[in-house]
Formats: structure tokens, sequence, C-alpha cells
């Protein structure tokens, strides 16, 4: 279960956010101390798998142990002792510092624990984007592809990556066996890091968002993703994508079709070919298309 539970007046008391950290006022440290207590009050019955405090509320992942009928009732008993220690460590007994509420989500797979986990990690870092330097968080709307149309699209994050010298649009074909994306994905990942190539995809299929992944993980390498979801102006980041967009190695680009609309198939097709075709813009620019053929591998335009 993911527990959000905010300050009451909302204010700055634990500290502040420096680029992707917060640095905690006494009063942090307190609250952080009060949850460090807490778990050792209930004794590993419920367990803090991740946490922030950030400066004016506190994120908290928990689990406890399967078959236990009173959990949500010991979760509120937690999230209370927290909350208790944390104004009589920082108010004493002046009124109550916290929001009496708190919200919570429940995690029905570890996905969703994943999921929740980046959100924690990366929430400071998102709060800073949002609030510090918002530049690197602006929505460009209309934007308008090097390779003309008349559609209207949005974008977010680091534009100059469309000028690459070495753009290749990747498209992974979703019959390409599990067994052999590694080798898929290392071959991708040898391209971005040793002949500086800026992949640009939608990143939908199985191999494809495997791709994004290591690409991501690496220090340096940047990419663009095309999606078919209707970007709202107020974007939120989500993921990896605050690490991203913070050193600009991150471009998301979106249509801006009806938002009550579902993506069709066609679309997602559409905007492969929209990304081949960015990417013969370049100077140097490839379009890949990786496919499952006589059980092998193929790579169609190799780069």
């Amino acid at each position: 279960m993911m527990i959000t539970t905010t300050l009451e007046p909302r204010r700055p008391l634990f500290g502040r956010v420096d680029h992707d950290r917060v640095v905690r006022s006494a009063a942090g440290e307190a609250a952080v101390a009060a949850i460090e207590e807490a778990q050792a009050h209930f004794g590993g019955f419920i367990q803090v798998r991740a946490f922030e405090v950030m400066p004016d509320h506190l994120h908290l992942r928990l689990t406890w142990p399967a078959g236990r009928r009173d959990a949500l009732a010991q979760i509120g008993r937690f999230v209370g002792r927290v909350k208790q220690r944390t104004h009589w460590l920082v108010a004493g007994h002046a009124p109550s510092i916290w929001h009496p509420r708190y919200h919570d989500i429940i995690c029905p797979s570890e996905h969703a624990n994943r999921t929740v986990d980046a959100y924690i990690r990366n929430n400071a870092l998102k709060s800073w984007l949002m609030h510090v330097d918002r530049s690197l968080m602006h929505v460009i709307e209309p934007f308008l592809l090097p390779i003309g149309g008349d559609d209207f699209w949005r974008a977010v994050g680091a534009t100059a990556l469309l000028d690459a010298p070495r753009l290749v649009s990747l498209r992974i074909s979703q019959k390409v066996p599990a067994c052999e994306l590694p080798r898929v994905v290392e071959y991708c990942v040898r391209g971005a890091l040793g002949k500086g190539y800026v992949y640009l995809s939608t990143f939908f299929s199985p191999g494809e968002r495997a791709v994004m992944k290591a690409l991501a993980a690496q220090e340096d390498v940047p990419f663009i993703r095309l999606i078919s979801t209707f970007m709202e102006l107020a974007y939120r980041p989500h993921g990896d994508e605050p690490r991203l967009f913070a050193k600009k190695r991150l471009l998301v680009l979106s249509r801006m079709p009806d938002p009550a609309a579902a993506p069709s198939r066609s679309e997602l097709v559409d905007l492969n070919f929209i990304a081949a075709a960015l990417a013969r813009a370049a100077a140097e620019g490839k379009a890949v298309y990786v496919q499952w053929k006589d059980w092998r591998v193929v790579y169609g335009g190799h780069p």
C-alpha cells in the first residue's frame, strides 16, 4: 500500500528540494526518525519498503504478511504513530502539524510496487522540474515536425534531439521471441553507445520497451518517444522521465488527437512511419525494422 499524508497547512517544514534530493531540516530528520521508530515498534509486522519525506508531505510504501484480517487497522495505527511522534518531536504540545487524514493506494502486483517505488524515488526531482526549472518540462504547442505535414503536435523535453545527425527509427515486431530480445537490446545499446545513434520509436512492443528501458539505464544516451495518447498541457512525468528530462536525454512527441478517442492500431502504425520519415530526414538517419523470419531475427534496413 502506498500512503501519502500532508502537513496542515502545506508548508516546507521538512526541508527543501535541491535538484534530485530533499535537503531535510531538523523537522524532516525527526520525521525519518519517527518512521524508523514506528517500524521497530510494530516488530516487523509492517515493513517500510520505500519512503520519501518531502518538504510538505510524506510518501510510504508499506507491506504486511498475508492472511491478517486486521491489516488495514494496523496500517492506520502505524501511520498514526508516525504522525504523532513526528508532531511531538517537532511541535510538542502545539496544535497538530498534520492533516487529519491520509490517502492510500493498494498495490495489487509487483508491477504496481515497482511503479510506486519509481514515483517515490523520483518525487524530489519531479518537484524540482515542475517548480524550480519548469523550462525543462515546458510543453511546446503547436510543435512543427521538420518533415512538414498538417498535423498539430505537442512536444516536451530535449527538442534539439531532432537535429541529431544519426537518427534511427526503431520498430521491433511483437513476433520476435522473448528469448531473442536480450541480443536485440544489446545490439541497439551498442549502436547508441558506440556510434551515437539516437533512437526514435513508439516504444510500444515488448522488444521496443525493453530497448527503451536499457537506453534509460545508460548514463548519457538520449532517445525520442512518439506517443499516441493525448498529451496534457500540464504534462506529468512518470517512471524515469524526470531524470531523463533533467539531463536533456528525452524528447516526447504527441500528435494532438481528440482526447476522448482511444488510439487505434492504424494510428500506432502511422506513428512508426512518421518516426521512419524523421530518421531518414537526418544526415545519417536510417529506419530499422526488427522481424522474426525463418526462425531467426532479421534486421531490415540494417544501420
